[in-house]
């Protein structure tokens, strides 16, 4: 039978040696009961002879300092990454640390990625250019506004709406999809944990003014909202903009502030307005205010029902029995 003398130490295996190292600057032996990955790792020792007596049968090992040593330094002779090596970075920063590539626990590259829309960097006819960048290099002290936009097809054409942006100071994002969601939400937790209390600064939302777009801006902490004046609104909204399926959402939203009118108007009319349709019109920025504890309740309820498989999509009433119970 053949030996598999490349094999590297998979990331549970390194994690147990991890701890076991750790304990070993306390004590000078770590007896530990063979579990399934010690098991691996004593099979990996004597592929590699590094244990001088065979362990088959044993239920009980004692881990020495001696013993991790030789695994460390056969490691480095495989040409593998250490124990002690960060194997959650880019797969370039694995290559950096050894030969083998962990894709299971590593970061995917579009984790921390964002699409940022830089302001009047295009070719000189008013539009922007839009940019790949790492969240983790932008610094946010750099900025006064975060503004993320809903829809790729709006981003991409941003210099087509009449929004209230600064050319040096407005950060401002994509949402998101399958691709450059995660690194947008990273994003936003680094913007509202750095910016708190009264050195908050403004966290605003451009999208669909229909339900699942004030919904979004109210639910996920977003402290402004693109939209055109109160009248304009009224005049070109229509029910199309309105999906049937949404108006369990609209029966979550908060009528209050500035935002209450057109919470209002689309409640009681069912018609809403897209963010397409928002091209050439003047817009500001309204104030959202923040909900009452009844209606955070019914949201939290509401997205943990819906991750938890117990509450369907935009049921209402079962969101509402469900924060009764609590």
């Amino acid at each position: 039978m053949t030996r598999d003398l490349s094999r590297d130490l998979s990331p549970s295996e390194r994690k147990v040696l991890q701890g076991i190292q750790a304990e070993l600057r306390f004590h000078s032996r770590v007896e530990r009961k063979l579990k399934a990955t010690d098991k691996r790792i004593l099979a990996w020792c004597s592929e590699h002879d590094l244990l001088p007596v065979p362990v088959t049968g044993a239920k009980v090992f004692g881990y020495t300092s001696q013993l991790v040593q030789a695994i460390e330094q056969r490691l480095a002779q495989l040409g593998l990454a250490p124990l002690a090596a960060n194997l959650k970075g880019s797969s370039l920063a694995q290559a950096e640390q050894g030969a083998a590539e962990h894709k299971s626990v590593r970061a995917k590259p579009r984790d921390h990625r964002v699409l940022r829309y830089v302001v009047g960097a295009g070719d000189g006819h008013g539009s922007g250019q839009v940019v790949d960048v790492d969240q983790r290099e932008l610094d946010l002290s750099q900025f006064a506004d975060l503004v993320v936009v809903e829809n790729l097809d709006c981003f991409y054409e941003l210099y087509q709406f009449e929004l209230p942006l600064s050319v040096s100071t407005s950060l401002v994002v994509y949402r998101g999809d399958t691709h450059y969601s995660k690194g947008r939400a990273a994003l936003l937790n680094r913007w509202k944990s750095g910016w708190k209390g009264s050195n908050s600064r403004p966290l605003r939302y451009f999208g669909d003014l229909d339900p699942k777009g004030l919904h979004i801006a109210q639910s996920e902490g977003f402290t402004h909202i693109a939209a055109p004046a109160y009248e304009w609104f009224c005049e070109h909204a229509t029910a199309q903009a309105y999906p049937a399926k949404q108006h369990d959402i609209a029966r979550l939203l908060h009528a209050r502030g500035e935002l209450a009118p057109y919470v209002l108007f689309i409640q009681r009319q069912q018609k809403a307005v897209l963010q397409q349709w928002l091209q050439h019109v003047t817009l500001g920025w309204l104030t959202i205010e923040t909900a009452s504890e009844e209606l955070e309740s019914l949201r939290a309820t509401l997205r943990a029902g819906e991750e938890s498989g117990e509450v369907k999509p935009l049921d209402i009433d079962a969101i509402k029995n469900k924060a009764r119970e609590k």
